[in-house]
């Protein structure tokens, strides 16, 4: 029994013999691993930054001017942050400066850190960066992914992009760039280039392949979430005489639309055209140009029908560009011109033509024509679109021209004892594109024969916005207002 005990005891002691001896060997290694990673630590800084720069520039074709500022990191993975650094566009009669780098990481392979001169790359990060978008960087990142990048990816995180009017000032617009990764993928012989970010106070996603079996040929995915757009382009890269030009087709694509449009463009200008296209049911066509020094665009849709509502609804790109705030960016200017054929489910008007200006913040309707093939048409001036309250307010005058005066009557239902003799009205309307309550704060009656006094109607529309019935939302509504307004004419 005594034996037996006593074999336990020695077989106990050589267990934790044996787990002391493991735990010892653990220790030991992950001291040396710790130990061997701590290296880099030791190297020769001043040829250490030197040597990157050269790498940087034979691995990844970036010419880059490190500081001296370079700290080691170690763990999780080893790698260099360098602080204030500048990425270079060298050309034959100078260097410009593209980028300017607040940290730049250099992450390095595991292999051979015992010695600096055998040290290897694995990727790089650029972080808290400022680039400068002008001719020449849009030339050298055009040229860049013209050729085989390396396999190695980069990466940039939290930075900005700085388009600029030309080399040295004039900034247009600024991106933000949340990730982006780049690299080559030799299976498909391809350049992939991938960002995440933001423009125009809106989130955006983009996916670019250049195909080097196809020497300038290249696609990509363009996505604009909270607006619902995609885009989706093929594009050929020609080289001329003056300047590098791109031609192609592009499809885009909100809402259960589908634009399919021919494109032409360089550096400077951005030409487009289409036919085949449709927004749902409707078919529709649409050209313009833009301008990206300094941006401006002008562009025209010709739709064969659509649902006027839903010019103003909130699941429409319009309404989505005003909730996000694009349309109040500065440098988001140009014309967008909408014609539409047939109105549909519109119990007033037939045809319309939307005449929208976007001007250095500001959103204006002016001249915008709503046409009745029966009694008159009506034209929008003195427009702008506001914020109140986090709501986005149309305010604008109108003035309807009748053309048919027996028409107009009995359109809205006017009994024929309060008919007055007019063939122009003007009024100011209120609508919240947010909740798409329209108010009317001003009527003026131009008659053929005689003056109505205009403070008479003023203090009733004043009583009137102060009712329960104030809004006008349905052509029940609209009638109901015309009525009311005729019975106070007559009681002048």
């Amino acid at each position: 029994m005594k034996k037996l005990k006593i074999k336990k005891i020695i077989s106990s002691l050589n267990e934790i013999s044996h787990f002391n001896r493991y735990l010892i060997l653990t220790i030991v290694f992950l001291f040396s691993y710790i130990f061997y990673l701590s290296i880099p630590s030791l190297y020769d800084y001043e040829s250490l930054q030197k040597q990157l720069e050269i790498k940087l520039l034979e691995e990844f074709k970036l010419k880059i001017t490190l500081s001296k500022n370079i700290k080691y990191i170690k763990l999780p993975s080893p790698y260099f942050e360098i602080f204030d650094s500048t990425l270079h566009l060298e050309t034959k009669d100078k260097v410009d400066e593209f980028g300017q780098i607040k940290k730049l990481k250099i992450y390095i392979s595991i292999r051979n850190l015992y010695k600096q001169e055998k040290l290897k790359i694995n990727k790089i990060l650029f972080q808290e960066s400022i680039f400068n978008l002008n001719n020449n960087s849009w030339k050298f990142l055009s040229d860049y992914f013209q050729n085989k990048v390396s396999k190695k990816k980069i990466f940039v995180k939290k930075s900005k992009i700085f388009l600029k009017q030309n080399n040295d000032h004039g900034t247009l617009a600024i991106f933000t760039i949340d990730n982006l990764d780049t690299f080559f993928n030799d299976k498909t012989n391809h350049n992939k280039l991938n960002i995440y970010g933001k423009g125009f106070n809106t989130s955006f996603d983009l996916k670019w392949t250049s195909d080097l079996n196809n020497l300038g040929k290249s696609k990509f995915l363009l996505k604009f979430k909270e607006i619902n757009l995609v885009v989706k382009s093929n594009l050929q890269k020609d080289i001329l005489k003056e300047n590098i030009q791109y031609t192609g087709d592009q499809t885009i694509n909100f809402i259960g639309s589908r634009i399919k449009t021919n494109v032409k463009f360089d550096n400077k200008l951005l030409i487009f055209s289409s036919q085949d296209s449709k927004i749902n049911d409707s078919k529709i066509s649409t050209h313009g140009k833009i301008n990206f020094h300094p941006f401006f665009f002008n562009i025209n849709f010709v739709v064969d029908k659509m649902n006027l509502s839903r010019i103003f609804d909130e699941k429409f790109l319009a309404n989505d560009l005003i909730n996000n705030d694009i349309y109040f960016h500065k440098n988001f200017n140009g014309n967008l011109t909408i014609d539409i054929n047939n109105l549909t489910k519109n119990k007033i008007f037939d045809q319309a033509k939307f005449i929208i200006n976007f001007n250095n913040g500001k959103m204006k309707f002016d001249n915008t024509e709503l046409i009745s093939k029966k009694f008159g048409f009506l034209t929008l001036f003195d427009s702008q679109l506001t914020k109140l309250n986090e709501d986005s307010l149309l305010r604008t005058k109108a003035v309807l021209d009748i053309t048919n005066e027996k028409k107009f009557y009995q359109r809205f239902q006017i009994p024929k004892n309060l008919r007055k003799p007019l063939n122009k009205i003007i009024f100011g309307i209120d609508k919240n594109l947010n909740t798409n309550d329209l108010k009317i704060y001003k009527f003026e009656i131009y008659p053929k024969t005689k003056n109505y006094p205009s403070e008479d109607i003023e203090l009733f529309l004043k009583n009137y916005n102060l009712s329960d019935y104030a809004k006008v939302n349905s052509f029940f509504d609209l009638k109901k207002f015309f009525n009311e307004i005729f019975k106070e004419i007559n009681k002048v």
